[in-house]
């Protein structure tokens, strides 16, 4: 009996050892790649940012007014509008 409990601890200890490291290097290896997404996400975000900061910047009014200018355009006038009223729309606006 002792010498069949002395085996299964002789073969046990290596095996827990090898799963140790085993374990040991998964998680280094999942850490890393956490690290590579975040990093990708932090770029991603930045990107993002100056996406929205552009965006900002070409839909103000002075930079649409502008736009519209070099293009020939110009604003339409009350004689120019058209206003549509549809039936039931005009319905709810009056009893509003």
């Amino acid at each position: 009996m002792k010498r069949s409990a002395l085996f299964a601890l002789l073969l046990t200890v290596p095996l827990l050892l090898i799963a140790l490291a085993w374990q040991a290097g998964r998680f280094d290896a999942l850490a890393a790649q956490a690290r590579s997404l975040e990093a990708s996400q932090e770029s991603w975000l930045q990107e993002n940012r100056k996406l929205d900061a552009s965006i900002r910047v070409l839909s103000s009014r002075e930079k649409t007014a502008a736009r519209a200018e070099s293009l020939g355009l110009e604003k339409a006038g009350p004689e120019r509008r058209l206003r549509l009223l549809m039936p039931r729309v005009a319905n709810r606006v009056a009893n509003d």
